[in-house]
């Protein structure tokens, strides 16, 4: 903003990953990056099969908004190398997680930040828009997420008392809404994501999902 820039992007340490960043300082993740490229390829008929491959942890407003244009969403367990192979089953030439990794198959097998940067100067160009005007069309669910230490992590789909309260949140969320449990790979851990229309229920239910968790898992 202090510059006067139309658009900034931060890469990570290896540059295989970027979020973006509007006029107006507003981070543009990787969800919204990935949208914003499967929309276009979608305008121009340029997306394999009309598929945009994502991980389980991504936005359920990207999957509406893909689908809503003619697209239709694949998910994987979360993992770049997941995503590549989702691609690769499916024929799909665009995948990515919302941490920023996006995979763009005509230019390479992994993720680039400098070639998603182009990418989405591209979309900018092509449509003459803004990032924030871009980004304004694939609205996000509110979605929270928890890290809850467990040494029984993955015993958790046997407990009764846990599963029961996973059904119940996710009746209260409604039909947009979803809950999502899975042991960590690298600690002792059960990582718990809610997703929803409410933000308040949102929060309210991954605090209390997180807290039985670590009640019945330790």
């Amino acid at each position: 903003m202090a510059r006067g820039a139309d658009v900034g992007f931060a890469l990570d340490g290896d540059a295989d990953r970027l979020i973006a960043v509007d006029a107006g300082g507003q981070v543009v993740d990787g969800d919204q990056v990935l949208g914003i490229l499967a929309l276009d390829r979608l305008a121009r008929d340029r997306l394999p099969g009309g598929a945009l491959v994502v991980s389980v942890l991504s936005n359920g407003g990207l999957q509406a908004v893909v689908e809503e244009a003619g697209g239709q969403v694949v998910r994987t367990p979360v993992g770049d190398k997941y995503i590549l192979e989702g691609m690769q089953v499916s024929g799909a030439g665009l995948g990515g997680e919302k941490s920023g990794h996006v995979i763009v198959l005509e230019h390479t097998t992994s993720g680039d930040g400098i070639v998603t940067a182009l990418e989405v100067l591209g979309v900018m160009a092509r449509r003459g828009a803004a990032l924030a005007e871009l980004a304004a069309a694939i609205p996000m669910l509110p979605q929270q997420q928890r890290a809850v230490k467990a040494r029984h992590k993955d015993q958790w789909e046997g407990d009764a008392i846990l599963q029961r309260a996973i059904a119940a949140a996710s009746a209260r969320l409604g039909p947009n809404g979803r809950v999502l449990v899975r042991p960590s790979g690298t600690e002792p851990a059960l990582r718990v994501m809610v997703e929803g229309d409410d933000e308040a229920l949102v929060s309210e239910l991954a605090d209390a999902l997180a807290s039985l968790a670590g009640q019945r898992l330790d």
